[in-house]
């Protein structure tokens, strides 16, 4: 197993922990930006880099700022950034020949970048085209580029849900600002948040394309029940595990159908499961909004009742010197420490432990078949398990190579079960069996189906 710091330099987060961490994280976003082009693909002339940081550090001059308390000249704290981020990792340097020297970043440290920048912007989440995504490409969905489709489709639900957690999380930070965070909040700072921030960032452009132009309802029944008859056609699937094999390089058939079969099953049920999430975003942008109402209409309350008392009391105590109030000028405090009979306190009682009388059952009372029943009913759970449909599937071929499903024993309702079973786990993994459909009506005492083979092996 791969381990973080074996990949990263282990001083890569001194950076952002440094007492200059605003400088360095300013230039580290002035250095993405120089090499971030087509031509350049984050390689770039270190000295064009050198030219943007001085320019940085010689208005930071100007604004009379002097970010490392120093006299060195802007060139040489240029200079020293660069071979800072060297050192701890951030990029590295590639000599050219010419006397030309480039700056290259790894991938890693694009795509922290990338997240650090986003978190610094305060980027929102934006769901337009996600769930459309998944819809248009099952909707055209051709079997020679079956692969690369249910891969896309895999992705970008993968995606959504990033996404819909993300957007959970994102209420959760609000909801927490409000309740569990003891930082003393104003009503202006409330409402602001509530009315504008909350507003902006969540409900004009996450939650309002998720409830309206990208809604779950809109597309949720016809992505599944393509995806089902993906799932259900034998041909459709062998053909993709075949495609699989050849793309992935995996020989083992197996293998690759259960690839294959996972993407599938793993559209079908995030998008069964998909509601549950968004209820509970519901919810939770519910308990955020309930909880700012409460405390603006706390901070709002100068009546005369309990609550109206009470927040004055707070606001008193909050803005005076905790170190020199008088609380007594408030309340009538005292210590109380004599208890009598007359109290509200409850004296405690030993315990004591009781000795279990034994239950006697007289035999005579449960018969033979009561048992039998009572038995079979702990026990029926485990005859349909995946296992034990196996061993039963095994134990019926005996010998034999393969069987004809009409030639099983069809006598109760336990038998119409397993049969059924049989069917069902002939495409799960680890069965020892497989099935091969003979394309004609058969009947077999109570029931009529489709015939089919039961082959050894897989």
């Amino acid at each position: 197993m791969n381990k973080l710091f074996d990949v990263i330099n282990p001083n890569f987060f001194n950076v952002l922990s440094s007492p200059n961490k605003e400088i360095y994280v300013d230039c580290i976003f002035i250095i993405y930006d120089s090499l971030d082009s087509v031509e350049d693909a984050f390689q770039g002339d270190r000295e064009f880099v050198m030219q943007r940081l001085i320019h940085y550090f010689d208005e930071m001059e100007l604004k009379g700022v002097n970010e490392f308390d120093d006299n060195r000249t802007s060139r040489q704290k240029a200079t020293a950034v660069i071979n800072y981020f060297k050192e701890s990792g951030w990029l590295g340097e590639e000599e050219l020949g010419d006397y030309k020297t480039s700056l290259n970043l790894f991938d890693y440290t694009i795509k922290i970048v990338d997240t650090l920048r986003s978190i610094k912007d305060r980027d929102q989440i934006e769901y337009t085209g996600e769930i459309f995504t998944v819809y248009s490409v099952l909707q055209n969905f051709v079997l020679e580029e079956g692969l690369g489709i249910i891969e896309q489709a895999y992705d970008s639900t993968n995606q959504i849900i990033k996404n819909l957690k993300g957007l959970k999380a994102n209420i959760y930070r609000y909801y927490y600002d409000i309740t569990l965070n003891q930082d003393a909040q104003d009503l202006q700072q409330l409402l602001e948040k509530l009315l504008v921030e909350y507003k902006n960032n969540f409900f004009d452009n996450a939650y309002y394309n998720l409830k309206t132009k990208d809604s779950l309802p809109r597309y949720k029944k016809a992505i599944l029940d393509k995806v089902l008859d993906i799932y259900n056609s034998d041909e459709i699937m062998n053909s993709l595990a075949l495609q699989t094999m050849e793309a992935k390089k995996i020989e083992d058939y197996d293998e690759a159908f259960h690839y294959i079969e996972e993407k599938v099953r793993f559209i079908a049920d995030s998008f069964n499961a998909f509601d549950y999430l968004i209820l509970a975003i519901d919810r939770k942008n519910e308990q955020y909004v309930s909880a700012a109402a409460s405390k603006i209409l706390f901070l709002t309350n100068h009546s005369d009742d309990i609550e109206g008392i009470f927040n004055r009391i707070f606001k008193i105590v909050v803005d005076s010197d905790e170190d020199s109030f008088e609380y007594d000028q408030l309340f009538n405090l005292f210590h109380a420490r004599n208890l009598d009979t007359e109290s509200l306190y409850t004296q405690r009682r030993l315990r004591v432990d009781t000795d279990p009388e034994p239950v006697t059952v007289l035999d005579d009372l449960i018969t033979d078949e009561f048992k039998r029943k009572k038995i079979q009913f702990l026990v029926k759970n485990n005859i349909y398990g995946k296992k034990e449909i196996n061993r039963y599937a095994l134990s019926q071929l005996s010998h034999l190579g393969e069987i004809e499903a009409s030639e099983l024993p069809l006598d109760t309702e336990e038998d119409y079960i397993k049969l059924i079973l049989i069917f069902l786990y002939s495409r799960s993994v680890g069965m020892d069996y497989h099935v091969e459909m003979l394309g004609r009506e058969t009947t077999s005492n109570f029931a009529t189906f489709n015939n089919f083979l039961i082959k050894r092996g897989r």
